[in-house]
């Protein structure tokens, strides 16, 4: 049984004329009469009596049109959903962000999509950039924003967003007092850092820094997030240079200070694998323009 059959007995069913039906199907009337007796004598059942005058359904193809019109309408639908794949209109999408893209910037994007593609579920992870970069490598994420570098042949990516960094500090501390800090000032202060397992160079240029005035901080806390590591800070554990974008959230016990001239601007990424040609993918690309 093909869905063709179904479709021809739904036609003579609804018109209950054999010439009608083939008229709207646009075949030879003796054509549809073959395939509807092939039809009955593959299921084993009488579904219309013809006699010259009329064509009835019988008891059994009164109960096979319900059935029949259930199948083609699953059989449309199922066209449908996949053309609106194909689109990039249906599906799930798994995207990993780190906490400090986790903005108005980031929320005003992911707004726009949700707009234009409604029917498009996101699953967000708040995960550090090692561990989205391992996602991605183990196709258990389509896109993430991460910080740079990437590392991995098999991913591409592009720079979507950049943000200066600061000073984060508990209330306070005696570098808040200070007008203008300088790279001196940080000479065996107590930092508070992501673990270096899941970081890759965020303090590196910070560091540097230190290092040409002589300035030597010492790491008196890791922290697994970013969450905690902002706790620790605000509980007076050290201090932190981190994201502007981070400022923006008020937190009890947390100042911020603008850093002392010199830092590159923290970049994140839009990272994604390459061979990965989702229509989704290519939508959501479409909503980060390339910096």
């Amino acid at each position: 049984m093909e869905l063709r059959h179904l479709k021809y007995f739904t036609a003579v069913a609804e018109e209950l004329n054999f010439r009608r039906a083939a008229e709207k199907l646009h075949i030879a009337q003796p054509a549809l009469s073959s395939q509807i007796r092939s039809l009955e004598e593959e299921l084993g059942v009488r579904l219309l009596h013809r006699s010259t005058r009329k064509v009835e359904l019988t008891p059994s193809g009164r109960v096979f049109l319900i059935e029949a019109r259930g199948v083609l309408a699953t059989a449309f639908n199922a066209g449908q959903r996949a053309r609106q794949a194909e689109a990039g209109l249906v599906g799930t999408f798994r995207l990993g962000i780190i906490a400090p893209t986790a903005n108005p910037w980031l929320a005003a994007i992911l707004r726009r999509f949700q707009q234009q593609f409604p029917n498009v579920q996101l699953s967000l992870y708040d995960l550090t950039s090692t561990e989205q970069l391992r996602r991605l490598h183990e196709n258990e994420l389509d896109a993430g924003l991460l910080r740079p570098p990437v590392g991995h042949p098999e991913l591409d990516f592009k720079f979507v967003e950049e943000s200066r960094q600061v000073l984060a500090l508990p209330m306070g501390h005696r570098l808040a007092r200070k007008k203008k800090l300088e790279w001196a000032d940080f000479h065996q202060e107590q930092m508070v850092m992501m673990n270096p397992t899941v970081q890759h160079g965020y303090y590196d240029a910070f560091l540097t820094a230190c290092s040409k005035a002589r300035a030597k901080p010492r790491v008196a806390q890791y922290a697994n997030d970013i969450q905690t590591k902002m706790w620790l800070i605000s509980a007076g554990f050290g201090i932190a240079p981190t994201t502007a974008t981070l400022a923006e959230v008020k937190r009890p016990g947390l100042i911020f200070r603008p850093l002392p001239e010199g830092l590159p601007p923290v970049h994140t990424i839009l990272a994604w694998r390459r061979e990965d040609d989702s229509p989704i993918l290519k939508n959501f690309q479409s909503f980060f323009p390339t910096l």
